[in-house]
């Protein structure tokens, strides 16, 4: 597909616009005495394929904030074998975790090059979103506890479509997760797994023809 054929540039926020999620992981696992391979396999079960209704149930909406902080920390203490308090839970995991200038600025660039821009993220909780940065760059913020969907179902990638009003296959989908990417583009959506702010400029000043960096 040419760069006149794409309509739509939709990411994902935290991995993507935000520094790697396993440096917040890594530093908060370390705060509570969990080494980060043993923090993903408690926290991150739903994103390998295992079934983890609370994390999903959080995710869509299902939970409120502090019904899940009350239960993760309750998981979280039996892993580690100390108390680790609930209050404030989601912030804390969340604490190392930083907006990646350059990622804001391509977005920024695409939007005013005339392409629509959409933000689609798994939601843990409201707080993590500075929505002041967010809300001029995005056309359109799908955030999956406020729609009651998440990644990878395709009834998102749909949803988030149709609010922009464009094609899936004339949009371009960023993420950090892989099983995100695959159901993308099994939806005809052109994928782009972010590893590192230069490596996704580059490929995407490739697909669209602009300068972004």
């Amino acid at each position: 597909m040419t760069s006149n054929s794409y309509e739509a540039l939709i990411v994902d926020f935290g991995g993507v616009l935000t520094t790697p999620l396993q440096e917040a992981f890594s530093e908060f696992g370390e705060s509570i005495g969990l080494e980060l391979q043993d923090f993903v396999r408690v926290f991150l079960k739903a994103y390998a394929g295992e079934e983890d209704t609370l994390v999903t149930d959080f995710e869509t909406g299902k939970l409120s904030e502090e019904d899940f902080s009350t239960r993760f920390a309750e998981r979280l203490t039996e892993a580690t074998g100390r108390p680790v308090e609930a209050e404030g839970l989601v912030g804390r995991v969340f604490a190392g975790m930083s907006i990646e200038q350059d990622m804001l600025r391509a977005v920024e660039l695409t939007k005013a090059a005339g392409f629509k821009t959409g933000l689609l993220s798994n939601s843990w909780g409201a707080s993590t979103y500075p929505r002041e940065i967010l809300d001029p760059l995005f056309d359109t913020l799908v955030i999956s506890g406020e729609v009651g969907m998440r990644k990878p179902d395709p009834e998102i990638f749909h949803f988030t479509a149709e609010k922009m009003g464009v094609d899936l296959a004339a949009s371009i989908f960023v993420d950090d997760h892989p099983g995100h990417l695959k159901s993308a583009a099994e939806l005809g959506m052109t994928t782009v797994l972010h590893k590192s702010p230069n490596e996704t400029i580059a490929e995407l000043e490739s697909l669209l023809n602009l300068q972004l960096s």
